[in-house]
């Protein structure tokens, strides 16, 4: 949560009017007084100017404030109810209607305060009431306050305007982690699969993350991961564990085990109490079909074909939590003419519009169903668009899910 400071602690109400106190830049903030007495416009701009305030426009009824306003728009209106042509009332619809100046704070002065004037005021757009004739504390103390809340609502908007522009450059950043088309067009060619991937970054920064590479021995390496949490330090470990993966050899990556060990010991040190990852990682032949593999406490891939589907066990420690855990060997056949799919948890977590979820059961069925319904090499993407249906399409948490086909016996 982001915390705001301000000091001194007191109410805008509270504090000494004087121009050495004023929040920084509050005093160049333009106002407009908009009354259709000569005097009274006089009297509330020398009472702004005593408090500070230098930078006084002025009109004498509404026609003229909002030909004014259209031109310059003002910081804060001072503004009478009572003026001919066009009333403080209609004044206050009309800059409520218009986007550019519905938050413009209006101060609206009145020698009538009864409760009915309030609820019409306050109904029409107004933000504030002072009263009527001027009392210069109470204008120079509404006037601060109203000023100080909207340069701090504009500091603030700029601020998330900067950081979801910087948001959207990270998840960009994570996005190209992923394995480019023409590379994953290379393996398919070179190991006789189909590799059908979707990746959706969720609403914040997540820790998702997939990757595949060809191995000696006619072997196919593929992993499956996601760090705990949201955010920037989910997504700062994600290129952490990209950059550790990276300078993993071969021997190391050909077996799924040693593989998860040394990325443990390499990531433990760096991860921080409660911080973690959840892994797949499997080594195909694309020659035999024999998979071996190794789990950190992944969602259960599948094996999916014309014969139904199986669960793997992906059981075992996740990653970062243990400085020695034990990972093991599994081996298991795919088939030609079967699929490994993997997926992370949102697929079972996210809840629908009517707040059910899938659950490791749920997304079996729909798996099947999706099968039975067309070709296995687009097992993905209509899953996903069946999943999409009646659920939101921004999701709580990255959505990853990865099918490796395979489509014919390789070489051995």
């Amino acid at each position: 949560m982001t915390r705001i400071n301000q000091s001194p602690d007191v109410s805008p109400e509270d504090r000494p009017v004087e121009r050495g106190q004023l929040t920084a830049g509050v005093e160049d903030a333009r106002i407009l007084v908009v009354d259709d007495m000569l005097l009274m416009r006089q009297m509330i701009g020398m009472c702004l100017s005593r408090g500070g305030f230098r930078n006084l426009a002025y009109a004498e009824n509404g026609e003229e404030a909002l030909q004014i306003i259209a031109e310059s728009p003002p910081d804060l209106l001072v503004l009478d109810l009572k003026m001919p042509k066009l009333d403080g009332y209609e004044v206050c619809r009309a800059l409520r209607a218009n986007p550019a100046t519905a938050a413009l704070p209006i101060l609206v002065q009145s020698a009538s305060e009864t409760p009915e004037e309030r609820v019409e005021v306050f109904a029409a757009g107004a933000t504030d009431f002072v009263s009527k004739p001027i009392n210069q504390p109470e204008l120079l103390a509404r006037a601060r306050m109203h000023l100080e809340n909207r340069f701090l609502i504009k500091r603030l908007s700029s601020f998330h305007e900067r950081m979801h522009a910087e948001l959207s450059i990270a998840r960009g950043m994570q996005h190209s982690l992923l394995p480019e088309p023409d590379g994953l067009e290379s393996i398919e060619a070179e190991t006789g699969t189909r590799i059908e991937a979707a990746y959706q970054a969720s609403f914040e920064l997540g820790g998702d993350l997939w990757g595949c590479w060809t191995l000696p021995g006619n072997r196919l390496g593929l992993f499956v991961l996601d760090i705990s949490g949201h955010g920037v330090t989910a997504a700062l470990n994600t290129f952490r564990v990209h950059a550790t993966m990276a300078r993993f050899g071969g021997r190391v990556r050909t077996d799924p085990a040693q593989f998860l060990t040394e990325l443990n010991a390499a990531l433990k040190p760096h991860f921080p109490l409660g911080m973690f990852a959840t892994m797949f990682y499997a080594v195909l032949n694309h020659g035999t079909g024999k998979l071996t593999y190794a789990g950190a406490g992944a969602p259960r891939p599948m094996i999916v074909g014309s014969g139904g589907l199986r669960f793997l066990d992906s059981s075992g420690l996740p990653v970062g939590i243990l400085t020695s855990p034990s990972y093991e060997n599994r081996t298991e056949q795919l088939a030609a003419g079967e699929s490994l799919f993997c997926y992370s948890d949102v697929l079972i977590e996210a809840p629908a519009r009517d707040k059910s979820f899938l659950g490791e059961d749920g997304l079996a069925d729909l798996v099947q169903d999706v099968l039975a319904e067309g070709p296995r090499e687009t097992l993905v993407a209509r899953l996903l668009d069946r999943f999409f249906t009646g659920r939101e399409r921004v999701l709580p948490d990255d959505l990853t899910a990865v099918a490796v086909h395979r489509v014919k016996t390789g070489k051995a």
